[in-house]
């Protein structure tokens, strides 16, 4: 997963946070809303700013973010509500919204919203990298703000499978970066330990950072990230100061099982309230 200079853009693009949501959320669908309960769709266009950084440097072809939005059955657009954002293993045949599908049942009965986008058009395997996917994130999140103005200051956590945890690990330190509340980071099946490579790309090692929960999922049977690769990747975090990190396995391979989220989602929010007096 290449990475490099890439930083100083999102750095860049982080100054301009609230400008460049303000530009997406205006360019989604007009009268557009959420209703408690269910998924919305939203087709969310691309500042240049963001295809610019999308392309590494050179327009991207990807001009729209396609957007799913699932609210839990109680929701209510006066109060607040963590957000868990949601990346596969590919930005491509609309699978980070069908992984969205996956974990939106177990993420709402735990009081989440939850937000996935791909991009349109689509883009080969070579192109999918962290820039693009920052993009549709930012896209995604610009999205629910048209729809639910208090989404600029809700609680983030970032998850994925496979490759996609791996995005999550790299874009919960860019978000923290701008200075977003990340709360959690649930990761099944991540093969590399992205979360430390980002912490110290971004110079994130800090002891706010070192405290946002990291929910690691393994399958015992998965033989592309294995349970040894999921202790490894433990003990490496430990050693560099986080303070939370857990495994969770299941009986099976290397597969999505979204049902260990709900013991992730319940930890993000039990470690988020214990830390809240402290801020």
């Amino acid at each position: 997963m290449r990475v490099g200079r890439i930083w100083a853009q999102i750095r860049a693009i982080a100054k301009r946070s609230l400008a460049l949501l303000f530009v997406v959320a205006c360019s989604t669908s007009v009268g557009a809303e959420l209703r408690p309960g269910t998924s919305a769709e939203f087709k969310a266009e691309l500042p240049d700013e963001l295809r610019t950084l999308a392309g590494r440097g050179q327009l991207s072809p990807v001009t729209h973010a396609l957007v799913t939005i699932a609210v839990p059955a109680n929701f209510e657009a006066g109060r607040e509500w963590p957000v868990l954002v949601v990346n596969a293993y590919f930005a491509g045949a609309h699978l980070n919204r069908g992984l969205l599908h996956a974990y939106s049942e177990t993420a709402l009965a735990a009081g989440w919203i939850a937000i996935a986008a791909d991009p349109a058009p689509e883009v080969p395997r070579e192109q999918d990298e962290v820039p693009l996917r920052y993009a549709l994130d930012k896209a995604a999140l610009g999205a629910l703000e048209a729809v639910w103005p208090r989404a600029r200051k809700a609680p983030l956590a970032f998850g994925g499978f496979s490759a996609g945890a791996m995005y999550s690990g790299w874009l919960a330190a860019a978000f923290a970066k701008e200075g977003r509340n990340i709360i959690g980071m649930y990761l099944a099946g991540i093969p590399q330990n992205t979360v430390l490579d980002a912490a110290r790309e971004l110079n994130l090692l800090n002891e706010p950072y070192r405290r946002v929960p990291i929910f690691l999922q393994s399958g015992e049977t998965d033989e592309i990230a294995t349970m040894a690769d999921h202790r490894r990747l433990q003990d490496e975090l430990r050693r560099a100061g986080f303070q939370n990190v857990r495994i969770e396995y299941f009986p099976g391979p290397h597969t999505v099982n979204p049902r260990p989220l709900r013991a992730a989602l319940d930890w993000f929010v039990e470690i988020e309230t214990q830390s809240v007096p402290s801020r």
